[in-house]
């Protein structure tokens, strides 16, 4: 019996002298993170803080800083008319979590006009919206530009309904948008959620002020006949 002791002995001997002595561990690892997509309030001033950003307040300057260098921007028509001047991120991490963030900048109809202009050609998008991809130089004049709204869609697929409401709280309303898809709305936080059992989820936020309920939405929770037509996981 005396090997084993020994052997025990020793072990608890060298991990105390790790512990004395070896380096601190990294204040990052282990500071509590504060950029998880559900950690969101609403100022007072009614911009919203997200992501350790102020939508409303916070430029792409900053935005850059969180998220790393963007993959490009685009000026989007929607099909009445209006324009939405985004900049795209790839692969951001978030502690465990890893998703895309795509940001939308403020700027007068007449720049993004300019900008749409100045784009080389354009393409259909999947939503049906026009595309007018930026020359890679664009980012650099538009730094100053303030952040109006962010999207982000999390690399893990398939997270269901109740996942989100467990994070978020239940919604106010919601929507079926198709089978198998439904929005749930926050319009207080100036969030949306689009569940999507087919394709990716997306989470929108905007400041409240801004935020557009679809006059379809139906209050929450659903009846049980609506929550077996969204087929619910």
């Amino acid at each position: 019996m005396r090997i084993p002791l020994i052997l025990v002995a020793l072990i608890a001997l060298v991990l105390a002298g790790f512990w004395l002595f070896g380096p601190p561990p990294d204040p990052e690892l282990i500071k509590p993170r504060t950029d998880l997509p559900w950690q969101v309030r609403v100022n007072a001033d009614g911009s919203v803080h997200v992501f350790d950003l102020d939508i409303g307040r916070s430029t792409l300057r900053d935005a850059i800083a969180k998220f790393g260098e963007p993959e490009g921007a685009a000026v989007f028509q929607h099909g009445d008319g209006r324009l939405d001047l985004e900049v795209y991120f790839g692969k951001v991490h978030f502690g465990p979590l890893v998703a895309r963030v795509v940001t939308k900048l403020e700027a007068p109809p007449q720049e993004k006009r300019k900008l749409a202009q100045s784009a080389k050609k354009r393409e259909s998008s999947p939503t049906g919206d026009w595309k007018f991809r930026l020359p890679d130089d664009a980012i650099g004049h538009l730094l100053d530009h303030r952040l109006s709204a962010i999207s982000y869609i999390p690399g893990t697929r398939s997270l269901d309904q109740a996942f989100y409401v467990e994070r978020f709280g239940p919604p106010q309303v919601w929507l079926q948008e198709k089978a198998g898809a439904r929005s749930l709305f926050y319009p207080a936080r100036g969030l949306s959620i689009l569940v999507d059992d087919a394709g990716p989820e997306v989470l929108e936020y905007t400041r409240p002020q801004n935020f557009h309920l679809p006059p379809q939405a139906q209050p929450w929770p659903p009846v049980p006949e609506a929550q077996a037509a969204a087929g619910q996981r």
